[in-house]
C-alpha cells in the first residue's frame, strides 16, 4: 500500500496550466527524484503532495497517521533564533510530551492508584516509544555534530550563509523522522559533504 497517492491533479494558475492530470504514489522505503525545466511544476507538485497546497482538481489520499515534511527552497527563521534553538522548535511536540510524560510521573509517585494518571502515563510512554523521543538532547547533539553545525549552536540562524542555514532545516527535519522527506532543490546552496550526505 502506498504512503501516499495523487490521482489525476491538476493545478492552474491564472490560466497557465502546471499539472494536467497527474497520478503519481511513493512507496515506502523509495527514494524518488522529480526532474524538470525551471517553471515547470516540480515546486507545485511538491507543495500538493506536501498538503501545503490544494490541487484544482483530483484526489490526493495519504495513509492514516503518515508525517511528510518538506525543507524548502528558503527557509525562515525567526530574527534572533539560534541554530540550537532553530532545531529545538521543530522537536517541540517531543519536547512537550516528555515534558508531560515526567510531570505524570511526579503526580504517580503521591497517587500511584490514579488510573486516568495511569492511563495518560501509559499513552505518553507509547508515544515516545513509537518516536523514540527519550533522549532527545543527546539526538541533536548528534545532529549538530552530523551536520557540522555544533560551532554556530549559538549563533542567530539568520546570521549564517544561505547554505548553513539549510543545513541547520534539514536537521531539524531528520530529528522529526517523517515518512516521507521532500527535499524541493536539495542541492541548492549545500557544500559537498551535505550532497553526499543527502
Amino acid at each position: 500500500m502506498a504512503l501516499l497517492d495523487l490521482l489525476e491533479i491538476s493545478k492552474a494558475y491564472e490560466t497557465q496550466k502546471i499539472l494536467v492530470e497527474v497520478d503519481f504514489f511513493i512507496q515506502e522505503g523509495e527514494r524518488i527524484a522529480i526532474i524538470g525545466k525551471n517553471g515547470g511544476g516540480k515546486s507545485t507538485l511538491m507543495k500538493i503532495i506536501n498538503g501545503s497546497l490544494a490541487p484544482d482538481e483530483g484526489r490526493r489520499i495519504v495513509q492514516n497517521g503518515v508525517k511528510i515534511e518538506m525543507l524548502s527552497q528558503n527557509p525562515h527563521f525567526e530574527e534572533s533564533v539560534t541554530v540550537r534553538e532553530a532545531i529545538e522548535n521543530e522537536l517541540k511536540e517531543l519536547k512537550n510530551a516528555k515534558l508531560a510524560f515526567d510531570e505524570t510521573l511526579g503526580k504517580l509517585s503521591y497517587d500511584f492508584e490514579n488510573k486516568e494518571l495511569l492511563k495518560k502515563q501509559e499513552e505518553l510512554s507509547k508515544f515516545l516509544d513509537i518516536h523514540n523521543a527519550w533522549n532527545l538532547d543527546d539526538k541533536i547533539e548528534r545532529v549538530l555534530q552530523e551536520f557540522s553545525l555544533k560551532e554556530y549552536e549559538h549563533k542567530a540562524v539568520n546570521l549564517l550563509s544561505g547554505g548553513e542555514q539549510r543545513r541547520v532545516t534539514l536537521a531539524g527535519l531528520i530529528l522529526k523522522k517523517p515518512d516521507i522527506l521532500l527535499l524541493d532543490e536539495p542541492t541548492n546552496h549545500l557544500d559537498v559533504y551535505m550532497v553526499a550526505f543527502l
